[in-house]
């Protein structure tokens, strides 16, 4: 009897090689064999979230659920994106952890400015990495996004990578449809808080070489505005 609904892709930090048999943790065999109803015999694709997939087949889905590895695969490097991203109002971020995953964005970077703190990131951590390894799934990717502690705009900039596309968002930014250069190392978005950045820090990101673009015909929100810029980066790999 076939599965009632295809298994996601599961998210398996410590992957194991082709031939080991692995129990799965209490979540994941809880979705597999009664979400899903899967039965022995059939195949689940796992990550490790660091570029690898595998092919798994379970052997046991009643006395907890055992997959055996069948292949272990590795995905090449694709494009990179990262996100500098001020503090939104409320609980807004939740939303855009998720997002941002899903989209493949490999690394975000909140940052503390003058207009916005995250006076809650330390205590929203957990909930972010689930929400990360949420999006990973949905997208079936193979590379879980990075999560950084808050950072100082200043210290923020010193981070990004030397060879790099950096681009600044606000309203009264040009409009650009630049392509995407194959030597670039990584692209990295910047968005303020949701009070913007003051003008010292604006000041500091444009001789960060970072760029100034729109993203739409309006003030967009924070949360907004680093979603919009992660959408305009997918699509111009796509």
């Amino acid at each position: 009897m076939a599965a009632e609904a295809t298994p996601g892709l599961l998210y398996l930090p410590e992957l194991p090689g082709p031939g080991s048999s692995l129990l799965l943790e209490p979540a994941d065999a809880r979705y597999v064999a009664r979400v899903c109803r899967a039965r022995v015999g059939e195949r689940l694709e796992a990550t490790d979230g660091r570029g690898h997939r595998a092919d798994l087949r379970l052997v046991e889905v009643r006395k907890g659920v055992v997959a055996e590895v069948e292949t272990v695969r590795s995905d090449p490097p694709g494009r990179r994106a990262w996100v500098l991203c001020g503090a939104p109002e409320g609980e807004r971020a939740d939303w855009l952890v998720e997002k941002l995953a899903e989209l493949g964005v490999e690394r975000f970077v909140p940052v503390d400015a003058a207009r916005g703190r995250w006076r809650r990131a330390a205590d929203r951590r957990a909930r972010w990495e689930r929400l990360a390894i949420a999006g990973l799934r949905q997208s079936r990717r193979s590379r879980l996004m990075a999560l950084e502690e808050p950072l100082p705009l200043a210290q923020a900039l010193d981070r990004v990578p030397g060879y790099s596309e950096r681009w600044l968002a606000e309203a009264t930014g040009s409009v650009t449809a630049a392509g995407t250069d194959p030597a670039v190392e990584v692209a990295v978005g910047l968005v303020g808080p949701s009070g913007g950045l003051d003008p010292q820090e604006r000041q500091a990101a444009l001789e960060s070489a970072f760029q100034p673009m729109r993203l739409a015909g309006a003030r967009l929100r924070t949360e907004t505005a680093a979603m919009a810029w992660a959408v305009w980066w997918s699509l111009r790999g796509a």
